[in-house]
């Protein structure tokens, strides 16, 4: 019982003694490939100023994270994306199509670290949920599905002294979200001269900058 409670006492002190957190929040720039949603929209645009086989979206984030000891952090993210598509039909009508994309995630990382600087390489896992807005050619209405699923990711990130516990955020990673069928009250997006429904399957390459808050 003795060694048990030296060993617990001795845990807490290592947290103690190395536990740190940082704060860190920002926008980026998604480079994705979402081959399931390409296909649909060309059924639209027939090929014509459709999306090539890499798009952009826009992301902002947050993240927290917790030192374990100098060299490991375990931290939670979430970061949200913006993508985009409309182009035009002559004198039939526009056709839109947009999507928000949720990703919380949680992380670990190996860590090197100096006075003014910090750097981090990891990765981590979550869950993912999309909502879906389109407006067709023939309508103004706008429909919106949902889909959800899983993602991983590997980042790496930096953090350069700016003043007193304020630091510069530089970071890029590589994610592979696994996302179902986009669906709307038991029916799902499906694109008619393909006759297959669309799924949010996507391989994003991104790059952020922002400000981190580091309490030491």
């Amino acid at each position: 019982m003795n060694k048990k409670i030296f060993i617990v006492i001795f845990l807490l002190t290592t947290l103690a003694t190395y536990s740190q957190f940082d704060f860190m929040t920002g926008m980026g720039i998604s480079f994705q490939s979402t081959p399931s949603l390409k296909d649909y929209i060309n059924t639209y645009t027939q090929g014509n100023d459709g999306p090539g086989e890499y798009s952009s979206a826009v992301t902002f984030f947050f993240e927290s994270d917790y030192s374990i000891n100098p060299n490991f952090d375990i931290g939670i993210e979430y970061e949200t994306k913006i993508y985009s598509f409309n182009t035009s039909f002559g004198g039939i009508g526009k056709y839109d199509v947009s999507y928000l994309a949720h990703s919380p995630s949680l992380l670990g990382y190996y860590v090197i670290q100096g006075e003014g600087y910090k750097f981090k390489l990891g990765g981590g896992a979550g869950y993912r949920i999309i909502s879906v807005d389109e407006e067709l050619p023939t309508s103004t209405a706008v429909t919106n599905y949902t889909a959800n699923g899983f993602g991983l990711l590997l980042k790496a990130q930096a953090h350069t002294l700016l003043s007193g516990n304020f630091y510069a955020y530089f970071g890029a990673d590589v994610r592979y979200d696994i996302i179902g069928e986009a669906t709307k009250d038991g029916g799902k997006l499906e694109a008619p001269g393909l006759k297959e429904e669309v799924n949010f399957n996507t391989l994003s390459f991104g790059v952020k900058i922002g400000v981190s808050y580091l309490i030491r």
